[in-house]
């Protein structure tokens, strides 16, 4: 269960008025959910950095293989243009799906 906090002020602590109210202890009168700020659990904060790393990582990769793909274009280096097409889908598969697959679909 997620802690709830008073967006103006931080206090954890509230008094009940009524069914959709509550009034924290500076005065405010919470009536949304948007007047509250929730505690955030530290290993999902782990879990959403380590996949936002992951998908950066992968978009610096897929700039990298397509500026050498313009140069095996430039250069007219047929296998090498094909080896680095398959590894660019790959890292477009892993990118969109969510996960890292280096096999083939």
């Amino acid at each position: 269960m997620r802690k709830l906090s008073c967006k103006y002020c931080g206090n954890k602590e509230f008094y009940v008025l009524s069914v959709n109210e509550t009034l924290c202890k500076c005065g405010m009168r919470l009536k949304k959910f948007s007047d509250y700020h929730t505690e955030r659990d530290a290993k999902w904060e782990q879990l959403f950095r380590k996949e936002q790393k992951r998908k950066a990582e992968l978009i610096l990769k897929i700039s990298l293989l397509t500026r050498e793909i313009d140069g095996c274009l430039d250069n007219r280096d047929e296998p090498r243009f094909q080896e680095l097409t398959e590894e660019l889908k790959t890292c477009w598969r892993a990118l969109h799906i969510g996960r890292n697959h280096s096999e083939k679909v």
